[in-house]
């Protein structure tokens, strides 16, 4: 792996000789379920990143950072444990307030983010993620003190598809430079 590439499952890129001192290594999940329409988005956009930090004239905002990814299926506790021991976290995923048209992409911390129109920040089986995290950091886990969620507007996460609307896949290009822009704020 080069600078600023990125790693799955757990891997981060070792080998990042530009990679700055000050610069703390990021996790970027897209979050999502990629058999239900714009629920996908999360996971498109990390997959595009990872294009874009993988080609040769990898993006500048990278500036050397090391960028871990991965694409989930969860909310709540287990979204919380993957979070478990990252410095810094961007999370990606889509949002169904019905304030903005589908497509918009949204870049917030955790704290301002309605749980309830965050699919994946909240869950029907499992405790809402800021409820999740305060009990992770209560037994000890190192949860980011700040989480970044990165939101696209969704049309429709509730048909099987794998097909994005062409409102939300406009979005995808959008959704990597405000990732790009925020690991490069540091």
């Amino acid at each position: 792996m080069t600078s600023g590439s990125t790693a799955r499952n757990g891997s981060v890129g070792a080998d990042a000789p530009r990679r700055r001192p000050d610069r703390r290594p990021v996790l970027v999940l897209g979050l999502g379920n990629p058999l239900l329409g714009d629920d996908a988005v999360g996971w498109r956009v990390v997959e595009e990143l990872e294009r874009q930090l993988a080609s040769p004239g990898a993006p500048p905002e990278a500036d050397g950072t090391a960028v871990e990814t991965d694409m989930l299926a969860v909310g709540g506790i287990g979204l919380m444990e993957r979070l478990a021991g990252a410095p810094r976290a961007i999370l990606v995923d889509a949002i169904e307030t019905g304030d903005d048209p589908p497509g918009t992409v949204g870049c917030r911390r955790l704290s301002e983010i309605p749980i309830r129109a965050a699919t994946h920040l909240d869950g029907t089986h499992d405790m809402p993620l800021p409820v999740a995290l305060a009990a992770g950091r209560a037994l000890g886990a190192e949860i980011p003190a700040e989480i970044l969620v990165v939101s696209i507007e969704a049309r429709r996460t509730d048909v099987f598809s794998t097909d994005l609307t062409p409102d939300v896949a406009a979005a995808v290009p959008r959704a990597v430079q405000a990732i790009l822009t925020a690991i490069a704020a540091g």
